[in-house]
């Protein structure tokens, strides 16, 4: 069984057959483990705790400039959106969505969590530029987000899917009746060609 963030599986949605097959063939040949991302989930989880002053030490530690860049675009869209609301919460807690007939799992680990209007509202964030996130697949992430988590205590909030790129959030409310369908045919696909390759 191989394993995808909910991220990359999104990303790897989004992208064309060709680049498919190279974020596959990447995964699989093991040089695809990097987190490119975990200064801005590390300075989220900080923010969220109050810990303001450990949020640039964090930002600025990536020697790799590009890598920096857009860790701190990414963690000034999720300001932006979510920095000054008081009920901000960290999440440490990732469920396993397992498709075994594809041989694909997908882990979703949520970031944060807020209360609004009395109601608790869990994210998942994408920084990624490119290929940008289209509606239909923040549905899909949405989607993802509650089957992983239909049977946990997390199961009585709504799942959020945050765009710190383009400043939108999806939310179960973009669910339509084809989401599960799209999400079960792009699994089909990825699960073929990692057969294939």
């Amino acid at each position: 069984m191989i394993t995808f963030s909910l991220n990359t599986f999104i990303k790897i949605c989004l992208l064309d057959t060709g680049g498919r097959i190279s974020e596959i063939q990447k995964k699989l040949s093991g040089s695809g483990g990097y987190d490119f991302y975990k200064p801005l989930q590390n300075a989220v989880r900080s923010h969220c705790a109050g810990q303001q002053a450990e949020v640039e030490d964090i930002l600025e530690a990536p020697t790799n400039e590009i890598e920096r860049k857009h860790n701190q675009s990414a963690y000034d869209g999720f300001a932006t959106r979510f920095g000054k609301t008081k009920s901000l919460e960290a999440i440490k807690s990732a469920k396993l969505l397992e498709f075994p007939n594809a041989g694909i799992a997908i882990s979703v680990a949520p970031l944060f969590e807020l209360t609004k209007a009395g109601s608790r509202q869990i994210y998942c964030i994408w920084p990624t530029q490119k290929p940008p996130l289209s509606q239909k697949y923040g549905a899909v992430a949405c989607h993802v987000m509650r089957r992983a988590f239909s049977t946990s205590a997390m199961a009585n909030g709504s799942f959020h899917f945050a765009d710190v790129v383009s400043n939108r959030v999806y939310s179960e409310k973009q669910i339509s009746n084809n989401t599960n369908l799209i999400l079960m045919a792009d699994i089909n696909s990825v699960g073929t060609l990692i057969k294939e390759l």
